[in-house]
């Protein structure tokens, strides 16, 4: 398969993914920005899985802890040698603030042990994430 072909495959399934759990949010009222850009090659399919799985749990997240009434924003962007992740969103009460879930903390420990980066932060009723996942990997 020609690069561009699997490139446009990996987009348009990671596409269908955040269409799905927009939806999702959308039904309980929730509001937000969802983009993707287009990736500089075709992703190994280990880093698809990962980021598939990562960003069904910052959308399970998102459903659980944020406030509906308030704008989320989910961004997937890439250069040439990281997927790039931000997230960020509204809290809905002060009982969220309590550290990562165990679904973001073993992305976490998966991520960093790539030499990835996971950073959170959580500024008055802002929750904040920032993710970067290398092409290539560098265990730890």
């Amino acid at each position: 398969m020609p690069a561009e072909a699997g490139i446009a495959a990996q987009r348009a399934g990671l596409q269908s993914l955040i269409d799905e759990e927009e939806s999702r949010l959308e039904a309980p009222g929730f509001t937000g920005d969802n983009l993707l850009a287009e990736p500089h090659r075709p992703l190994t399919p280990e880093t698809m899985r990962l980021l598939s799985g990562l960003l069904a749990e910052l959308y399970a997240n998102i459903a659980k802890h944020a406030a509906p009434h308030a704008w989320y924003a989910v961004t997937i962007s890439f250069d040439r040698r990281h997927v790039i992740i931000s997230a960020s969103d509204v809290l809905k009460d002060e009982a969220v603030r309590h550290g990562l879930g165990s679904g973001l903390k073993r992305y976490r420990t998966v991520i960093e042990s790539m030499s990835g980066t996971f950073d959170i932060t959580d500024d008055s009723d802002n929750w904040n994430a920032n993710i970067t996942i290398p092409l290539s990997v560098t265990r730890r």
